[in-house]
């Protein structure tokens, strides 16, 4: 029995630890693509936090200091992206869609990068809080 407890909490922590995103992350900085080319974005002028909890995501955007957006849903990691699928937000064209972002974590921050059809359409980078 001692060793189904311990075989459950070892599965339980490297479960954890495999998933590098569980926490609340602040926006840094992101590049987003527009019908003639790409706008930027960096804080303070637009301020996000993003949560990512075992098995979901959310997040609430301000823009020069006023309510912007907010969403959220369910995600997987697999193979190095971060695959989200927005269930709820105030942005009806993203709601129910899946995006697969490619992601990696470089000390405390968190860039994501997502490509359709060869294109980038858009590349984040947030910071760790917790």
């Amino acid at each position: 029995m001692r060793a189904l407890v311990l075989a459950g909490l070892l599965f339980a922590s490297s479960h954890t630890l495999a998933n590098p995103l569980l926490g609340s992350w602040e926006f840094v900085e992101g590049k987003y693509a527009v019908n003639d080319g790409y706008v930027t974005a960096k804080a303070p002028q637009l301020s996000s936090i993003k949560l990512i909890t075992k098995t979901h995501f959310n997040y609430i955007t301000q823009k020069g200091g006023e309510f912007h957006y907010a969403g959220g849903g369910s995600y997987v990691i697999k193979d190095q992206q971060f695959i989200e699928t927005f269930s709820y937000g105030n942005i009806p064209s993203l709601l129910g869609k899946t995006m697969a972002f490619d992601y990696k974590i470089e000390g405390d921050l968190w860039h994501h990068s997502l490509t359709e059809n060869g294109k980038l359409v858009e590349a984040e980078i947030w910071r760790k809080l917790d």
